[in-house]
């Protein structure tokens, strides 16, 4: 509840639209008990016959008839000198007085304004019924348009705020919890937030004051009958407060379940020609079908807590109508103004005012049955502000210096000193199944309130007994699901991959990063834009450790092409402006054509530069996709420019034209390639071989050949490949 309160506050700026929300619910609500209001003089009035004009002159004559009755009642009673009697016929007396001049007040204003026939009383009700429904319905239509605005508004603040974090934190996160798990909370969660919020200002709040309205109007008729029929509210307040946690439990769990069948449909299409050409389709339908079937077991349980509510609530709702209904009989048949002995009325209680007491009863019904389906989208929304909140709240493991060091331009040297790192692997919290389960029943609600209830009759010494074995129970029961080093409620293992690297690339020089998979190459790369940082060690760029340097003035220098160059569904002029925003049309095509990429652009798609590439790239070859991002890195004109595996899934054809690009662009500039492919190693001062995450050997080629047999075996390997 507090992270959707947090979503809440984020609306709290918008603060005329909340008074206007404010306004419209409660002339709603006043329109809304008004309507029953009508009860009584129907009942009371016109169905007797009378106008209200003559039902006053009735009612007049009648108080001051009873009041001269009572004070002669005083009288005897002060000769007997019976103290009760005389306050009790005192305060009769006072009450018949203030109900007089009541009536006396209204009179002038019912001659005035109100016909003095009975059918044209009702016809003057209906009136008011239906002028007061036509202002009732333009207040709903205000109220929910602008309910769900402050949703919309609310929501849009937190999406803004959701993909602001995002793209802060490391390039490890995505790889470690996937992308569909970020995009459910993204799109799924968002969306249950925002109507979360819309109920709050909307239903949340209207319902419960068209519920206060109708329960002010009972208390008026007789708030000592209303106090008798509120005996069901503590079980209600119990059996709410059960449900409300079993609900937001069941819900957060069952968008994790969405989670993970959106990863498995995503992973799934992603490999599509995988699937297909090992013939894996049953394969893969199995695995769906078992997220699947586990999304549909925990939809299964909220929807058992959400169909609990509903005859949950209209039990006690009916219970509470009953005590009512007989009461109210007790009253009316008996002429009573007592409940055991518990004053309910100055007066016995008339017809027309206990079924206007009914009535307002049956007007706070209504809004308490919605009050469920709001209840149940509330609890909801509550679990996805957990989940939106928890990805907002993780402090990113990579962090820009609150005090950066200014960074000139690239000039002398990156050193890494004494570097290790471990990639952190982050694991959902396991939730013990049965134990969740015993947390959800209700039995065990009722055995743990029993049980506190009979400790209380215990001594402080037992009782203290008694927690401190409760504590160590639960110390046990929790000791197998607590998670370890971490933040955000997540068990962190972790994987190393470097160990004790030093190495000093200089400014101008080519380097090429060789050795097996997995052995550390990519992971060093990504140091030097700040992806990840080092667990051990430190990284300096001219004498400054990358820790204090500004993220922007960093990778303003650096130009990336990766092994899956990814580009953008737009046209390939603008994926290669991407490198560099504010170039012109000119610049990009003269990096095109830099990169041996200007001829396919203009014979090959449609619309030359202005064609769209599609998602990801996809109307294009792998090897034209990687020239577009080597064009895209040569308009940027960076300081040092990183090849990560650049050639190692593209045709030789593609590889030749991007060798004979790099051979022209990586002269002036601090080259890193990270290579399967020993051919590129040509292009190459030195070459740094890497063994299970250390550094073998660095040299140049020929030096490597002699001094180190693991690349000579790497190199011969290759050779024989070819």
């Amino acid at each position: 509840m507090q992270n959707f309160v947090r979503a809440i506050k984020l609306t709290l700026k918008y603060k005329w639209n909340i008074v206007w929300v404010v306004l419209s619910s409660v002339c709603l609500a006043v329109c809304w008990g008004g309507n029953i209001a009508t009860v009584y003089p129907l009942v009371q009035v016109s169905f007797q016959g009378d106008s209200i004009i003559s039902w006053l002159e009735k009612e007049i004559s009648q108080q001051e008839s009873r009041i001269a009755e009572m004070r002669e009642e005083l009288e005897v009673a002060s000769t007997s000198g019976d103290e009760r009697r005389l306050e009790s016929i005192s305060l009769k007396i006072a009450n018949a007085e203030k109900l007089l001049d009541k009536y006396r007040f209204a009179e002038p204003y019912a001659r005035k304004w109100t016909p003095d026939n009975p059918f044209l009383t009702v016809v003057a009700l209906m009136i008011f019924v239906l002028v007061t429904t036509l202002f009732k319905s333009v207040c709903t239509f205000s109220q929910s348009y602008l309910s769900a605005r402050l949703g919309q508004l609310g929501s849009q603040e937190l999406r803004s705020l959701f993909f602001q974090k995002m793209l802060g934190y490391e390039t490890t996160y995505f790889s470690q919890r996937g992308i569909a798990d970020a995009t459910t909370r993204f799109t799924s969660d968002m969306n249950t937030l925002s109507n979360g919020l819309a109920l709050v200002y909307g239903k949340a709040l209207r319902e419960p004051l068209k519920m206060i309205v109708c329960l002010i109007g009972a208390a008026i008729v007789s708030w000592q009958l209303l106090l008798f029929t509120f005996l069901f509210v503590p079980l209600a307040a119990v059996l709410i407060r059960w449900l409300a946690k079993s609900l937001k439990r069941v819900a957060r769990r069952a968008m994790a379940e969405m989670a993970q069948l959106y990863g498995r449909v995503d992973e799934t299409f992603h490999s599509i020609r995988v699937v297909k050409s090992f013939d894996r389709e049953d394969y893969e339908l199995e695995k769906f079908q078992r997220s699947n079937n586990a999304y549909f077991r925990r939809g299964m349980k909220t929807a058992k807590y959400d169909a609990l509510t509903s005859p949950i609530t209209e039990c006690l709702g009916i219970g509470m109508l009953v005590l009512a209904i007989m009461a109210g009989a007790y009253l009316i048949i008996y002429q009573k103004t007592s409940l055991f002995g518990i004053p309910t009325s100055s007066r016995p209680l008339d017809l027309g005012s206990l079924v206007l007491f009914y009535g307002f009863l049956i007007g706070a019904s209504d809004p308490a049955r919605r009050l469920t389906d709001i209840f149940t989208n509330i609890q909801s929304a509550c679990a996805a502000a957990d989940r939106v909140y928890e990805v907002i709240d993780r402090e990113p493991l990579v962090k820009e210096s609150e005090r950066p060091t200014p960074l000139s331009a690239f000039s002398q040297s990156i050193v890494f000193d004494g570097v290790y790192y471990e990639y952190p692997i982050e694991i959902a919290p396991q939730v013990d199944a049965s134990s969740s389960k015993r947390r959800v029943r209700l039995e065990d609600v009722l055995k743990s309130w029993a049980s506190r209830r009979w400790q209380a009759f215990k001594s402080r010494g037992d009782a203290a007994k008694l927690a401190d074995e409760a504590s160590k129970e639960t110390s046990k029961t929790h000791a197998s699901v607590a998670p370890a080093r971490g933040t955000n409620s997540e068990r962190r293992e972790s994987r190393q991959v470097l160990k004790n690297v030093s190495l000093e690339i200089k400014f101008g020089e080519t380097i090429a990063i060789v050795g097996r998979s997995g052995c550390g190459k990519s992971t060093l790369m990504s140091m030097i834009p700040r992806f990840i940082d080092p667990t051990i060690g430190r990284v300096l760029i001219d004498g400054t450790p990358l820790t204090d340097v500004k993220f922007s003035d960093l990778r303003a220098q650096i130009g990336l092409v990766s092994q899956d160059s990814t580009l953008f569904n737009d046209t390939a002029l603008e994926n290669i402006r991407y490198g560099r925003p504010d170039a012109t049309r000119e610049e990009v095509v003269a990096a095109a054509k830099d990169a041996y990429a200007d001829e396919f652009i203009r014979e090959e798609l449609s619309n030359g530069y202005d064609s769209l590439v599609g998602p990801g790239g996809g109307l294009l070859s792998g090897g034209q996709r990687q020239r577009i991002a080597l064009a895209r890195a040569i308009l940027k004109d960076p300081k040092i420019l990183l090849l990560d595996e650049a050639t190692s899934q593209i045709d030789v054809q593609s590889e030749r034209y991007i060798h004979q690009a790099l051979k022209k662009f990586i002269g002036t500039r601090t080259t890193i390639l990270v290579t399967h492919r020993l051919s590129a190693i040509e292009l190459a001062d030195r070459v740094v071989v890497m063994q299970d995450g250390e550094i073998q050997f660095v040299g140049t080629h020929a030096e490597a050949l002699k001094s180190s047999p693991f690349y000579a075996n790497l190199w011969a390997n290759e050779s024989i490949d070819a």
